[in-house]
């Protein structure tokens, strides 16, 4: 499900990539056809995904889409370029949601969130994700400002819980 978000920050999509918008991707209109956006988010996906360095995979595995659902909010027009902001929402057993949102200048034309299921070549069915993936997925996200300051909270009101705290915190990948 979409988090809707009046004006969201690119600086919040720690994944970034870039699409050339060609004139071939306007329509009848004389704007950037609606396909061509989920296009950017697979690619911008398919760029993280597919990267061994960034998450790895066990041989014989990979991603497969589940589930795309993706909101414009204005138009793209042709020539430019659009940025693809691109984050881990949550994570599941086996199954991952990417949070994206597109860029054009300072604008975010759209947002989009896809579920990808981490499938077993072999048997052709989902398979759960291994640590190391889920490791590295953890790694993508955005911190949860609300957890953060739960936590944050919890270190300053007793100097007993600070040490409790500061380890909790490393564990959810926010850093002390």
């Amino acid at each position: 499900m979409l988090m809707r978000v009046a004006n969201p920050d690119l600086a919040d999509y720690p994944v970034r990539s870039v699409e050339k918008l060609r004139y071939a991707d306007t329509d009848r209109q004389g704007h950037i056809s609606n396909a061509v956006f989920a296009v950017c988010c697979q690619n911008a996906r398919m760029e993280l995904l597919c990267d061994q360095v960034r998450v790895p995979l066990p041989p014989n595995t990979q991603f497969v889409i589940v589930k795309l659902v993706l909101e414009f909010r204005a138009e793209m027009h042709w020539p430019g370029k659009v940025e693809i902001g691109t984050r881990v929402a949550r994570i599941g057993y086996s199954s991952v949601v990417l949070a994206q949102a597109l860029y054009v200048g300072e604008a975010c034309v759209a947002m989009a969130d896809s579920t990808v299921a981490l499938m077993d070549g072999t048997t052709r069915r989902s398979t759960p994700l291994p640590p190391q993936t889920v490791q590295a997925l953890k790694g993508l996200a955005k911190p949860d400002q609300r957890r953060v300051k739960a936590l944050s909270a919890l270190s300053l009101r007793a100097p007993a819980l600070r040490a409790v705290a500061k380890r909790a915190m490393k564990l959810v990948g926010i850093g002390a």
